[in-house]
């Protein structure tokens, strides 16, 4: 197996030994870029979705789940809304929504120029238990790394260090979309005496400088696996790596679905939404595919219902 193919679509949780500080290293190759590419995004509008991918990654390999984590953010700005989920064996997906004359006239390609005023909300849909929504975070700041360790450094839970990368790399068949983060993350002790705080806070502060010299073109490097990474930037800490999930595109439409949300149409309101050709069109939000319904099949439809 290639470095290239070691190195992509994938969380890897690990542990520095000498901390105890526990973290998540993210990289995204040929997933993100088929999120990107798929809706042609204009760059701006791709960097901050790719942000948003490796966010809900990391944020998700640190939760307890049976279901869906999703980041969504809704705002004012050019771009309106923005969404990227994780499912609990790795299936993600995600898209935004925005004016695209507003984005070509934008002055910036920071989060308040592209977003606004807005809100990032992080839900939890357990698939057994419903949904649970987990918290709400103001857009604010540069980026949404920003945006994240703001709201981080609000809770009194855990500190948080975080690095993304998101940028598109050159190679035989064209330039294509990679991402990538690392995220290190100290849970509060209820009980710590003076000298063991001390040194905690003196191990934060060390990991948070050298997690500081990871590069952006490091974290998105299709030739440095993430483990070799890691590596290079605590090798002094004494890294030790957990098993991995495989992150993957995966959309959840499907005709069937499709076809039974059309069903809650009554038959004039489906005439009204026929395109020149006559047919219904229903295209997913997600991976872009169309799903065509001529007149007998929106019959067929009908009749099932009755």
């Amino acid at each position: 197996m290639s470095a290239s193919l070691i190195a992509d679509n994938l969380l890897r949780p690990f542990q520095l030994e000498r901390s105890t500080l526990r973290g998540r290293v993210v990289r995204l190759g040929d997933l993100v870029d088929q999120v990107l590419t798929r809706h042609d995004y204009p760059e701006p509008v791709g960097r901050l979705l790719g942000e948003l991918f490796v966010l809900a990654a990391t944020l998700a390999g640190g939760l307890k789940f049976d279901g869906t984590f999703s980041l969504q953010i809704q705002s004012d700005g050019p771009v309106s809304l923005m969404l990227a989920d994780c499912t609990n064996d790795g299936a993600m997906r995600g898209y935004a929504r925005y004016d695209e004359a507003r984005v070509a006239e934008a002055s910036g390609t920071d989060v308040e120029t592209l977003l606004g005023s807005g809100r990032l909300a992080f839900t939890v849909d357990q698939n057994q238990l419903g949904q649970a929504y987990q918290g709400i975070v103001e857009v604010s700041g540069p980026t949404l790394t920003d945006c994240m360790q703001t709201y981080f450094r609000q809770s009194e839970q855990l500190k948080t260090g975080l690095k993304i990368a998101v940028d598109r790399i050159a190679d035989s068949n064209g330039a294509r979309w990679r991402a990538g983060g690392i995220m290190i993350q100290r849970l509060a002790e209820e009980t710590r005496d003076a000298s063991s705080e001390e040194q905690a806070l003196e191990d934060w502060r060390r990991t948070m400088l050298l997690l500081g010299t990871a590069t952006g073109a490091e974290l998105v490097d299709p030739h440095l696996p993430p483990e070799r990474l890691l590596l290079h930037l605590f090798h002094e800490e004494g890294v030790r790596v957990f098993r991995p999930l495989g992150l993957r595109f995966g959309c959840r439409c499907s005709r069937e679905r499709v076809e039974t949300m059309l069903r809650r149409f009554p038959e004039h309101e489906l005439d009204d939404m026929k395109d020149d050709q006559g047919d219904v069109v229903v295209t997913c939000q997600f991976c872009n595919v169309d799903f065509r319904f001529d007149d007998a099949q929106l019959a067929q439809l009908h009749r099932h219902i009755h």
